[in-house]
């Protein structure tokens, strides 16, 4: 079995992924033998998901909703703190190389990380209200935020959503990277990733992670790793709590 956290791999935070979820993988495998105790960064994120030997991984929420559904257990999500505000809950960004309203965009090249992101399509759509589930304009294709984010900076595209997150961590951690570019508009309210185990995961295990994440957040220990993950809680969250946050998208998408 493996154990994963591929969402936002940079190279400056994995210390403090790895740290943290040793602390959780230690106390799920005192209850359940084999639980992976270290994260393997070797695995594909998208490939993490349906393996079978999968014992904890993070998602995107628009796939967990759709192809995932059947195939996974939500655990719940981490409480972030984005633009001072602290919540399970965010809201994607939208950027571009000058301030202007978002009307001015509409139709512009768009980068997109994926078709089937929350972020960086979904949450693009919803921002300028297409209803046909196609952006209506060219698409550069750039496979991951950071390549989005270049893309629009280096005048390839227009335009980007970006997932808030990764905004933050690389405003700290590679801020040249960010040079030119501003934030001119704000996806849908939607729950932060979701932290996933298989499909076939009893309650009782499904209830020991969940706790296990629960104590590393009182854990005083973990303090530091924490507040470099700008993760301030752990809030426990079902499938049918992304469905009612992305209904309206899915209704029109």
């Amino acid at each position: 079995m493996f154990a994963t956290l591929p969402m936002y791999p940079y190279a400056g935070l994995r210390e403090a992924w790895d740290t943290l979820y040793r602390s959780v993988g230690t106390t799920v495998a005192q209850n359940a033998p084999g639980t992976p105790t270290e994260l393997d960064w070797s695995i594909d994120a998208h490939a993490s998901w349906v393996d079978p030997r999968l014992a904890l991984s993070q998602a995107c929420g628009w796939p967990l909703v759709t192809a995932l559904r059947n195939r996974a257990r939500v655990l719940g999500a981490f409480m972030h703190r984005i633009d001072g505000v602290s919540s399970h809950l965010y809201r994607s960004v939208i950027i571009a190389r000058e301030v202007q309203p978002l009307s001015a965009l509409e139709g512009g090249c768009a980068a997109i990380n994926s078709y089937d992101s929350l972020s960086g399509y979904v949450s693009l759509l919803a921002a300028f209200a297409v209803k046909s589930g196609r952006w209506p304009g060219e698409i550069t294709y750039t496979g991951a935020h950071a390549a989005s984010i270049e893309a629009v900076r280096a005048g390839h595209a227009d335009l980007a959503s970006i997932d808030a997150l990764a905004w933050a961590y690389l405003q700290r951690l590679a801020p040249r990277e960010l040079d030119g570019l501003v934030v001119v508009g704000r996806g849908p309210l939607v729950p932060c990733l979701p932290l996933i185990v298989a499909g076939n995961t009893d309650d009782a295990l499904l209830q020991a992670w969940r706790s296990a994440f629960a104590q590393a957040m009182r854990d005083s220990a973990l303090a530091a790793v924490r507040t470099e993950l700008l993760i301030e809680g752990f809030v426990p969250l079902d499938l049918a709590d992304y469905d009612s946050a992305l209904e309206a998208q899915t209704r029109s998408s």
